[in-house]
């Protein structure tokens, strides 16, 4: 083990508390961008299993145990590297192991099914009232002077959601799938951040204060370009208007928009959507490339502890 991992310490609070006789003996995370929360098992050692029946014992829905992991080098501060809900509590092999399953607050939009309609709202305010029914508190830096953002606040939805949606296949069938499907498609992200969903423009690198280990203490377990993302992608999306029959269609090459058909050597990828405008065709297009480019690298990194690279405790994409 190196010295600079030697440095690292770990804590767990639970509801906000450090738990006596309760100890951190590993963990590992799972972080994606893709459409599904951060996940966090955590091997926690107890002599005293009383302390994790109390925390557990009738809770469940919205009032399950609030759980944050925090990490340290040395003598800095505490920095807060999962915040979410616990989900399961599982126990292995030893009188004195157990696992902690937990997913960030996100779980709680996927596990909010919805069963109501929307008229004369904007797309933010739809996205405003899932993340409240959810039970969380709604956040955005999203300001509408400007030209992109305005359109993503100005234009209203009427959205049928009924009590069949599950059996129909609606897209919009839990609170979630409307957040994540009306902010992708508008080209901004969101994530967790404790019980604070954030809408945002995509951060750059560097921006947004993802960087939660130093490079000496993280290394590149693998790493992932494909090629056939990696230039001459076109989105294509096409619209239609029965009432009044006209059809409208649009092409983004992630430079321009064109009426024309890209060439032989573009990745085509082609969307239908009735009833848009053409600005609305236009943001729907930027989105739909920005999210099929942005999975042109992936890479997974890791921090072990024992240095041997297995078993990481950190692994983000």
């Amino acid at each position: 083990m190196t010295e600079l991992m030697r440095n690292w310490k770990t804590r767990l609070l639970i509801d906000g508390a450090r738990q006596q006789d309760l100890y951190v003996g590993g963990f590992r995370l799972e972080c994606t961008r893709y459409e599904r929360c951060d996940t966090a098992l955590i091997r926690v050692v107890t002599k005293n299993k009383t302390v994790l029946r109390d925390l557990v014992e009738n809770r469940s829905g919205f009032d399950r145990p609030d759980v944050m992991l925090q990490v340290a080098r040395g003598d800095e501060e505490w920095t807060t590297v999962f915040h979410g809900v616990l989900d399961a509590l599982n126990k292995e092999n030893g009188n004195a192991l157990f696992v902690l399953e937990c997913r960030d607050y996100m779980a709680f939009l996927l596990d909010t099914r919805l069963a109501a309609s929307w008229s004369n709202q904007t797309a933010l305010e739809l996205v405003q009232e899932a993340v409240q029914r959810a039970g969380l508190t709604f956040r955005t830096d999203i300001v509408s002077g400007t030209t992109d953002a305005a359109a993503y606040c100005g234009q209203f939805w009427q959205l049928e959601h009924r009590r069949l949606s599950a059996v129909t296949q609606n897209r919009y069938q839990t609170a979630f799938d409307i957040a994540y499907s009306l902010s992708r498609d508008h080209g901004y992200e969101y994530h967790a951040s404790g019980k604070t969903i954030h809408i945002h423009a995509p951060y750059a690198v560097g921006e947004g204060g993802t960087r939660l280990f130093s490079p000496g203490g993280v290394s590149v377990q693998s790493f992932r370009h494909d090629l056939g993302l990696a230039r001459n992608v076109v989105v294509g999306v096409q619209s239609w208007d029965s009432r009044q029959r006209a059809r409208s269609g649009i092409y983004f090459d992630g430079q321009n928009f064109s009426n024309e058909m890209p060439g032989d050597n573009a990745a085509l990828y082609t969307f239908r959507a009735p009833g848009l405008r053409m600005d609305d065709i236009r943001r729907l297009a930027k989105g739909k490339y920005r999210r099929i480019v942005s999975h042109a690298y992936e890479v997974r990194l890791s921090a072990c502890r024992d240095g041997s690279g297995a078993a990481p405790f950190h692994d983000c994409r």
